[in-house]
């Protein structure tokens, strides 16, 4: 199989030279190295800065995609009010988002972030230490570039640098996002795409890219400690009497949206919605175009880096045809749409073949009702499909198929088994899916039966109490990060232990949670979402597993009404009967074990690496344990993991995990006694002079990412801070050619 790369870029750009972000995959020059350089920081949207002046000021805008600007001239204190139209060059450096001034944390001033292949990265944040993950690439032997604060390295503070290098061996569609604390929400993300040779598949005359988002009306770490407060019902405003707002409901009735959805962004563009009702506030604000030439046909790379909503995509008036999950190919699907969670990819493609004219493309929640079951309408994240010839600057008339009883629609991946409210809609669930070549699948053996592993995994709301608080958590454990990575630490003296006195069972407990496996063994999983927390108050959790792609082999759904298709109860496969919590349990069928359950496919089931977990119901999944080191797993709505559905797992012995490399960056909790103190106060412990890297190991705090793609190595160094933007000399800063430079229609 032969790898290509996205593109060749150095990326450490000042504020004016940032280049705005393309939409298609740009196919780079053959390398063996390709390397990027990042800063990340604050920056705000609805904001530009203007080199020559030394001055920032915000904008507005005035009509469909044309922005004012502040005068910049500070010399005349009476220019402080006076606007003046920006040039498409301004606009260009302006990140948008849905027209609204926010805080975000961005890389090199876009939204989304560059797209990939290899990175140095430096933070100049002001205070907070970040990490970025390499969301699809499994870090084959080299766990601590996982890019996981806290599990596979340590944060990267303000003004420290970070070298990230790894093999890019994976084909298809990936991502790169933060991974510590909410940041990803803030805006740190981005493609991450490994082009491969598909055969099979029809001449693509572009490839486009969709990255979709769920955007707040505040910074993340506020909105995550208002669910965390269990405060989400004052979600429009503290000061507001008027309205509270409770969870929506799907078309299951089990819960979505543990705060309001303010608005949607594809390709960091969207519009915001007013606190009741589905209308956008400012028709004005540009939205995302795609431009396609009739009788063509288009590939489009779709990643969801939502923080909670899932969206169901489509094109009005177009017939999808999925292609690939998470990187991963696919027989063809026909579909009217699919339901993409946060984490998850999916390709497909589309032939243009309608008359020209620009069209909707959707990306709807699936929210449907609310508490009271009175009937809602969903928000969403829209683009514009715009045929060329077609009137620009002009949103779509266009609607979406009727789904019909000779013409029903299809949707790839429901959360939940079918639309039985709709009669003439039907759901391919992922299990469905099947790979586009026979895979082989790892089976139990029994001469060997000392090889197969099968762990019942609970990723629920728990609490000791039932009246309490429920919180995220995995087998009841709610996650507490390492204060010190188990992959740099091989001490553990940064792990919480979960004791036996306070965990397991029917018991919630706080603990740095996770299960051993062996290297070499066959890992059976069967992630379930089942619990007292599980009726009206559950929630559907995509589960993303670090370091391994894994077969789907079966999904069980709980019992639905036969006439409204809502929740009933949980699918009894699992023994839960008279359990609170429902933790660590097992098929009630002894005969299942050892991979014997009917209904899996062990012939040609899809490849994934993140995977809804149904309430009320579960999903199997198999892989072989062939990649030693410690791995993080975890719900991928962002403010279910921070509060703690997570965990790691320990795949192999620390003989068998490659160590890193020399120098790696260490952390963690400091003591010490009294007497100690009282002893180096008196000078016992004074600070020697001339001390030599066997004395002590200074770590290594530069960011850069190096990362290949098959026998390719990229290469990230990172930078954290604030953007810097009074330099006007940035001659060191060379733009090579690659992703910049193009407008992207």
């Amino acid at each position: 199989m032969t790898f290509q790369y996205v593109g060749l870029l150095c990326l450490m750009l000042s504020m004016a030279e940032a280049a705005p972000f393309v939409n298609y995959v740009q196919p780079p020059p053959k390398k063996d190295l390709y390397e990027f350089y990042w800063e990340v920081g604050h920056w705000e949207t609805m904001f530009y800065y203007e080199e020559e002046n030394n001055a920032g000021t915000p904008v507005r805008l005035t009509g469909y995609d044309q922005f004012q600007r502040r005068e910049p001239d500070r010399s005349d204190p009476t220019n402080c009010n006076k606007s003046v139209p920006m040039t498409r060059e301004e606009v260009n450096n302006v990140v948008a988002a849905d027209g609204s001034y926010t805080r975000v944390v961005l890389v090199n001033r876009t939204l989304p972030g560059p797209s990939i292949v290899a990175v140095h990265v430096t933070n100049s944040l002001l205070q907070e230490g970040i990490t970025i993950h390499w969301h699809g690439l499994t870090q084959h032997n080299t766990s601590w570039m996982d890019g996981v604060g806290g599990v596979s390295q340590c944060p990267i503070n303000p003004g420290e640098s970070f070298t990230y290098r790894f093999n890019a061996s994976e084909g298809g569609t990936h991502w790169w996002h933060a991974h510590s604390g909410t940041f990803r929400t803030d805006g740190l993300y981005g493609a991450l795409i490994v082009l491969e040779d598909d055969p099979g598949l029809p001449r693509i005359s572009r490839d486009f890219l969709v990255l979709l988002q769920d955007w707040q009306r505040e910074d993340s770490l506020d909105t995550y400690l208002r669910v965390e407060w269990e405060a989400s019902r004052f979600s429009y405003g503290y000061d507001n009497y008027s309205e509270c707002y409770y969870n929506k409901r799907q078309p299951d009735g089990t819960e979505i949206g543990p705060v309001p959805f303010v608005s949607g962004l594809i390709n960091g563009k969207g519009r915001r919605f007013y606190d009741v009702g589905p209308e956008a506030e400012d028709p004005n604000v540009p939205l995302e175009l795609f431009e396609v030439r009739r009788g063509d046909t288009y590939r489009f790379r779709v990643i969801s880096a939502a923080m909670i909503y899932a969206y169901r995509l489509s094109i009005d008036r177009h017939e999808l045809t999925m292609i690939a999950t998470d990187g991963n190919r696919i027989s063809g699907q026909r579909a009217e749409s699919f339901i993409i969670n946060t984490g998850e990819r999916y390709d497909f493609y589309i032939t243009a073949n309608q008359r020209v004219d620009n069209y909707w493309i959707r990306a709807e929640t699936l929210e449907e009702t609310d508490i009271y079951g009175t009937t809602v309408l969903p928000h969403s994240a829209k683009a514009i499909l715009h045929y060329r010839g077609a009137q620009i600057n002009q949103d779509p008339r266009s609607s979406r198929r009727s789904c019909t009883n000779t013409s029903k629609c299809t949707v790839v991946n429901c959360p939940f088994q079918n639309y039985t409210s709709s009669n003439f809609t039907q759901c391919v669930n992922v299990h469905q899916l099947r790979s586009a070549q026979p895979q082989t699948v790892p089976q139990f053996d029994s001469d060997e039966p000392e090889k197969w592993e099968e762990h019942f995994i609970n990723f629920h709301f728990a609490a000791n109490d039932l009246n309490g608080a429920q919180r995220s958590s995995v087998n009841g454990h709610r996650f507490v990060p390492p204060s010190s990575p188990p992959a740099v630490d091989r001490k553990g003296v940064g792990i919480t232990p979960c004791l036996d006195s306070e965990c397991g069972g029917e018991k919630f407990c706080e603990c740095t949670y996770h299960i051993n496996i062996t290297y070499g063994n066959v890992i059976q999983l069967v992630l379930y979402n089942m619990g007292a927390g599980g009726n009206i108050n559950g929630t559907a959790h995509p589960v993303h597993i670090h370091g391994h792609h894994f077969y789907v082999l079966d999904m069980g759904f709980p019992e639905y009404d036969n006439d409204t298709g809502t929740f009933v109860t949980h699918n009894t496969d699992i023994d839960c009967t008279g359990f609170q919590n429902c933790n660590g349990r097992g098929w009630v069928d002894d005969s299942w074990k050892n991979g014997s359950k009917p209904g899996l496919n062990n012939v040609n089931p899809p490849l994934k690496d993140t995977v809804i977990v149904p309430v009320g119901g579960y999903v199997v999944l198999r892989f072989l344990a062939d990649n030693p080191g410690w791995w993080f797993m975890h719900c991928h709505i962002e403010i279910h993991q921070v509060e703690g559905m997570a965990m790691m797992i320990r795949e192999g012995t620390e003989e068998q995990m490659n160590r890193p490399p020399p120098n790696f960056p260490t952390c963690g909790t400091f003591d010490w006694s009294s007497e100690e103190f009282k002893r180096a106060e008196k000078g016992y412990s004074k600070p020697r002079t001339g001390w030599s890297g066997d004395d002590f190991d200074e770590p290594s705090f530069g960011i850069g990412l190096a990362a290949g793609i098959a026998i390719g190595i990229i290469g990230i160094v990172l930078t954290v801070g604030y953007f810097k933007c009074c330099s006007k000399s940035h001659s060191n800063y060379q733009q090579l050619p690659g992703l910049a430079g193009e407008d992207g229609r």
